[in-house]
């Protein structure tokens, strides 16, 4: 009767293992979705589309250009305080698809997998305000329990926190081009 009890434990020591070994994965890449975050800006496309490029060369966030050629442009950045890793170094390429678009994609990074994703400028019908929006998918190369969840979380903040910079860039300069 002992064993049967001791036997029950294990089995259910093994499965629980085992759920814990499978979540520890993380999800992979193919089970991850880029995230979306939007924002209206009261600006025409021309100021928000500026507002993006000036984003490449940011001492708050850490990025600086290090090359251009034609529509391409490549930029260093340093993250400090990611989730879990800490500090990350990555180096991204930028490629304006003019007027309404910028896509990006990770080129090399010390802890990061992959990368990639979009600024996406809709002009309103009568042109004096941009809907833009941020597209991004990164996969961090976690492998511990909820890491798209910790990724997706993180990701939603700070596509939110850029958005709120560029939208304030791109309303100051079209309010002083206006005066």
């Amino acid at each position: 009767m002992k064993s049967k009890s001791v036997r029950g434990i294990l089995a259910s020591l093994a499965a629980l293992t085992a759920l814990f070994c499978l979540s520890a994965g993380g999800a992979t890449a193919k089970e991850q979705k880029p995230i979306s975050e939007k924002i209206e800006i009261s600006a025409p496309e021309k100021f928000v589309f500026e507002a993006v490029q000036k984003q490449r060369n940011n001492e708050q966030s850490h990025r600086k250009q290090i090359s251009a050629e034609g529509d391409t442009f490549r930029i260093d950045e340093k993250m400090e305080g990611v989730a879990v890793y800490g500090k990350v170094h990555c180096i991204w390429e930028e490629k304006e698809l003019k007027p309404h678009r910028i896509d990006y994609k990770l080129i090399e990074s010390d802890k990061f997998k992959s990368g990639f994703g979009s600024w996406i400028m809709t002009p309103s019908a009568d042109g004096k305000s941009t809907n833009l929006e941020f597209q991004s998918f990164l996969d961090t190369g976690l492998k511990v329990p909820f890491a798209g969840e910790i990724t997706k979380m993180a990701a939603h903040g700070d596509a939110k926190s850029r958005l709120e910079r560029i939208k304030k860039l791109a309303e100051d300069e079209a309010k002083k081009e206006a005066k």
